[in-house]
């Protein structure tokens, strides 16, 4: 599977390879090696499709039952239509781009510092910064400390924006370093809404990008896709690149 995803990173699966793997014990897992050559993949229960790719970008062979039980799938837009799912009537689309060039790190703007993060009594403040920069998402202490937890989890990639006038975090990255691809994800990019529009979230990603260079041959972010500007058009002005759109379809709005 790695060997396959390295050729195509954004395309094969919707999120970073470890993210998929740590779910390979839990669902089914589908390859097809024709004349020694993987042709397809897939990864699925009985209601839920986490992902399939086809060389040839041919539809899943799943068995119709099987496709109309399905509560929740993730598929490439190159598929979308090809599979039918009309019964999961609640979709949303994320982007996922790659970073594969050289970087020149942008220190962030006067007035302002980068600092690490200090995983071990600061959970509650990423949690919080988090949580004031949407409307919807409240992260708790201890998630942010699950996230440690993860083996991909490298310290040296979390990071926060200090504004040096109130001593207080304007701003937070968190990356994450795959070494088995090897491959950066960027996971976190926040700015503060008081703090936005002074190129603090882009110093972040060219500060995290230069911290991964040398270790990771790309890194990738993914986001939910929204009409007009957002955060795949700021991650594109950041340098990454690529169209690739995954579609989480729901049979309801969770």
């Amino acid at each position: 599977m790695i060997s396959v995803y390295r050729g195509a990173p954004c395309q094969v699966l919707p999120n970073a390879l470890w993210k998929t793997l740590a779910r390979a014990q839990e669902a089914r897992t589908s390859v097809e090696v024709v004349a020694g050559q993987v042709t397809q993949l897939s990864m699925s229960d009985d209601e839920t499709l986490y992902f399939y790719w086809h060389r040839e970008r041919r539809p899943p062979s799943l068995l119709q039952e099987h496709l109309r039980r399905l509560r929740t799938a993730l598929i490439h837009q190159d598929m979308l239509a090809e599979v039918p799912l009309s019964h999961l009537t609640v979709r949303r689309p994320f982007f996922r781009y790659i970073y594969s060039e050289d970087v020149t790190p942008r220190p962030p703007p006067p007035g302002f510092r980068f600092a690490p993060v200090h995983q071990a009594n600061e959970a509650a403040a990423v949690a919080d910064l988090i949580a004031r920069c949407y409307p919807n998402l409240r992260p708790t202490p201890d998630e942010v400390r699950g996230w440690t937890t993860h083996p991909v989890y490298d310290p040296s990639l979390w990071l926060w924006v200090i504004d040096e006038a109130t001593g207080r975090p304007a701003g937070l990255g968190i990356a994450e370093y795959d070494a088995t691809v090897p491959e950066g994800s960027l996971e976190w990019i926040q700015v503060l809404p008081e703090y936005r529009g002074r190129g603090l979230g882009r110093s972040i990603v060219t500060e995290l990008l230069s911290r991964l260079v040398g270790r990771a041959d790309f890194v990738t972010v993914s986001g939910e896709a929204v009409n007009g500007p957002g955060a795949g058009t700021f991650y594109r002005h950041c340098g990454f690149e690529g169209d690739d759109i995954w579609w989480l379809l729901q049979d309801r709005a969770e």
